[in-house]
């Protein structure tokens, strides 16, 4: 969601954000679908939207207690992860009903921009990617924003 659809919510608990980059996986998702194949040439353009808008909007993750990030390991037993991002106030609240059964601690909320991930990437080498929407479109982008 965009930053100013952010601010607006927390000012006056308007819901009225709108992600692109949610909208260019769901179209993402249609046409692989349709093609059964997530290398065609037909899905270049959308990837590229996809990659353009990934930095010009913030995020949504969760938080336990002590304000780690709420990690989903790659494999059973191993200390790689990703994290779970939401792209709007709706897919936030959704998820976190969700993810929250998932888990005994207190779940909050945090803001994250494509910069903060950045961070983490260069910062912790089992951080591995991001699972965007996990609960509805479960859409995996790499630590560096790859697919």
């Amino acid at each position: 969601m965009k930053t100013e659809d952010l601010e607006t919510y927390k000012k006056d608990g308007t819901k009225a954000s709108k992600s692109q980059l949610k909208e260019f996986i769901k179209l993402y998702a249609t046409i692989a679908k349709e093609l059964k194949n997530e290398n065609s040439i037909e899905l270049n353009s959308v990837k590229t939207n996809i990659k353009e808008t990934y930095p010009k909007e913030v995020y949504l993750t969760l938080i336990d207690e002590a304000e780690r990030f709420v990690k989903f390991n790659v494999s059973q037993g191993s200390k790689e992860y990703v994290i779970p991002i939401f792209t709007d106030i709706t897919e936030y609240s959704e998820g976190k009903q969700k993810i929250s059964a998932l888990f005994l601690d207190q779940l909050s909320c945090k803001v994250l921009s494509a910069g903060d991930i950045g961070k983490l990437a260069d910062d912790d080498e089992n951080f591995k990617g991001l699972v965007i929407n996990p609960h509805s479109q479960n859409f995996m982008m790499d630590r560096n924003g790859g697919f």
